[in-house]
């Protein structure tokens, strides 16, 4: 599912700011936002909500942006925390009454999404993969998401594997809804690591090709991927990590299981945890012939088996204990990484009974995204 970078949504309340006359709080969904006062906003008012990572298209109205590369980001104004650029519907250029809430208008509004270095240089082995140095057109077009599908559709062979799902967590401020939903359900929470997520998988296909492929003579097709993406690059991280775990050996020993993780090497992301080689912790794994999801008990047995690494488990509860509201949700992000002496990212939330993926969503710490983002 491609992220909504900007939706119509309500404001659901406002608040002064100590010292400030010409700016004011707002929350929508589970998010807060500092906003002008000029804009007289109202509580129940129509909004466009732009999240962070969007970037606005260098149109005059966004020239305040300029400086920040007309990037959207996590900011502080007077204290205060501001997740996201709130607009008048106005900004549409039409009239609201034809978008209703929740509705994407990220297109629309001519927004992409900020890259990573990752994503940028996943974007780059796939112009270069399908060749299309020379047209500018269709370079400028990969950036957007639904441009990348529809053409990777055609080509078959790079697409992300079809029984497997990506690796990609809703956060809390979007689906605050769940915290009521699933109040009563276990949760287990490990700790978000800022690397790169990968996937490992494979399927018993055919030994052989043509009319022989009917004859009862499987082998084990191994499958590596990015994000987004299969490669079979073996020069990149994704190989290194899957050859320095053995984890074509362990794959073929359980071959209908997935395994997803957060990988790291000296230059990815900055290197924020201070790893010195290609290394990786699970955080998932998936029997995808059955749609059974492993919990963290059954996570971690199977590492030890294989002496892999494990994302941190940071506790379990009923959700409701864990936190009844976004803000407490937020507030149990904070503190240090068990990994190094950094703020800790953020931290997922999963609910999983006899193998069946209830829920899950993650959260991000606000320290970690000032100090870095």
């Amino acid at each position: 599912m491609d992220r909504k970078l900007a939706h119509i949504e309500k404001i659901e309340w406002i608040k002064p700011i100590d010292g400030a006359d010409k700016i004011e709080l707002c929350g929508i969904l589970g998010w807060q936002c500092v906003i002008a006062k000029k804009d007289n906003f109202k509580v129940g008012d129509k909004v466009v909500y732009c999240e962070v990572d969007s970037v606005m298209p260098e149109k005059p109205e966004f020239e305040f942006l300029r400086e920040r590369k007309f990037r959207i980001r996590t900011i502080k104004l007077r204290g205060q925390i501001s997740m996201g650029l709130v607009l008048p519907t106005s900004y549409l250029s039409v009239d609201s009454g034809k978008f209703g809430e929740h509705q994407d208008v990220t297109e629309w509004m001519g927004i992409t999404k900020y890259l990573s270095p990752s994503e940028r240089t996943e974007i780059e082995q796939l112009e270069n993969k399908i060749k299309l140095e020379k047209s500018k057109l269709k370079k400028f077009l990969l950036r957007y998401s639904l441009f990348r599908r529809l053409f990777l559709s055609k080509k078959g062979k790079s697409g992300f594997p079809y029984w497997v799902s990506k690796t990609d967590e809703e956060r809390i401020q979007n689906i605050p809804q769940v915290l009521k939903q699933y109040k009563d359900k276990i949760f287990y929470i490990t700790e978000k690591i800022d690397y790169q997520s990968g996937t490992w998988t494979g399927k018993m296909v055919p030994r052989f090709n043509g009319i022989l492929s009917k004859l009862p003579f499987k082998k084990y097709q191994f499958v590596v991927c990015s994000r987004n993406l299969t490669t079979n690059d073996k020069n990149s991280l994704y190989w290194k990590i899957a050859k320095k775990y053995n984890l074509e050996q362990i794959l073929k020993e359980n071959p209908t299981l997935t395994i997803q993780g957060e990988q790291g090497d000296t230059k990815v992301q900055g290197n924020k945890y201070g790893v010195t080689e290609p290394t990786m912790w699970v955080f998932n794994i998936i029997d995808h012939e059955k749609g059974y999801h492993y919990d963290y008990h059954e996570m971690n047995m199977f590492c030890k088996k294989y002496n892999l690494n494990i994302v941190p488990f940071l506790g379990m509860d009923r959700l409701e204990y864990l936190g009844d509201t976004v803000d407490k949700i937020i507030n149990l992000t904070k503190g240090k990484s068990t990994l190094a002496n950094i703020p800790r990212e953020g931290i997922v939330f999963r609910c999983i009974e006899d193998g069946k993926k209830i829920s899950s969503f993650k959260a991000i710490n606000p320290d970690f995204l000032l100090k870095f983002d």
